[in-house]
């Protein structure tokens, strides 16, 4: 607790041990990243172990978003007064995007406690399990996209070159969630009551987030606290936009870029100093 305690600010000097820890875990994680073929491989086994024996393998996840945006979509819709090839986009989106950070940062924290007798047993690096987790959590992505494809097919939406905007915003995504993982699945694998504490606030934020409903319905104050200092709702934005045809504002993209930022650096502290605890801790 002396570790977290300086993280937390206990202490505005690092030394020269936690700089090399803090070299040592950078080194780890960049050639982890570099043997993408590992990790991705156990990502898809994962896949194709939780459908297996299935028709329609993982397109079952888009089946289920599916029948979530046209029923939930068509209800509330319906109950704020909206065109529904208006509607049904916006919610799709903000739905897909909220999914994918949703579900990452809830498997995150069972990360290392999921994949406790390969740690234990073999030699390799604790970030590894975060990369197959957060591609697993990709492949759904790709998967839940394809629902995209066949709401255009039905309202057909202008896109212009904004469109590629959203590769950015998912690469912003992606390193602010692996950041975020990275702390919890190690705060998660020494308090296991932390996985339990972020799925009740990941309820929470879903609903205070502009998903289901538009920020422009809010007025006053709530914008400050509701939208604008809400770093998930740039987060949904900078990936929302860009499918929608649109434009996502510089604030989200600067709002975006220090969420990443902040989670990347928090979460290489955390790693740089507990990962060879984790072994003892799962």
């Amino acid at each position: 607790m002396v570790g977290l305690s300086r993280l937390a600010g206990g202490s505005n000097t690092l030394t020269a041990t936690d700089h090399r820890r803090l070299r040592a875990a950078l080194g780890e994680i960049l050639a982890t990243l570099m043997g993408a073929a590992q990790w991705s491989t156990l990502a898809w086994n994962d896949i194709k172990f939780r459908y297996r024996r299935t028709t329609l393998g993982p397109l079952w996840i888009t089946l289920g978003l599916g029948a979530t945006v046209f029923s939930v979509g068509v209800l509330y819709g319906g109950l704020f007064g909206n065109e529904l090839s208006h509607y049904l986009p916006y919610f799709a989106t903000g739905l897909i995007a909220w999914t994918f950070i949703g579900s990452t940062l809830s498997d995150g924290c069972s990360t290392f406690l999921g994949a406790a007798g390969i740690i234990r047993a073999v030699p390799v690096a604790p970030v590894v399990h975060v990369c197959r987790m957060l591609t697993r959590q990709l492949i759904m992505l790709a998967h839940n996209l394809a629902l995209m494809v066949v709401l255009w097919l039905l309202f057909q939406w202008p896109l212009g070159w904004s469109f590629m905007l959203f590769v950015p915003g998912l690469v912003l995504n992606v390193l602010a969630v692996f950041g975020a993982v990275l702390t919890l699945s190690i705060v998660a694998a020494r308090f296991r009551d932390i996985q339990l504490i972020v799925s009740t606030v990941l309820q929470l934020v879903f609903l205070l987030t502009p998903i289901m409903w538009e920020a422009k319905s809010l007025r006053g104050i709530a914008v400050t606290y509701v939208v604008d200092l809400n770093p998930i709702y740039h987060l949904i934005e900078v990936v929302r936009r860009p499918l929608l045809g649109e434009t996502p504002m510089i604030f989200s993209w600067l709002v975006s870029t220090m969420t990443a930022a902040v989670c990347l650096a928090v979460g290489s502290a955390f790693y740089a100093r507990y990962r060879h605890r984790i072994a003892f801790w799962v």
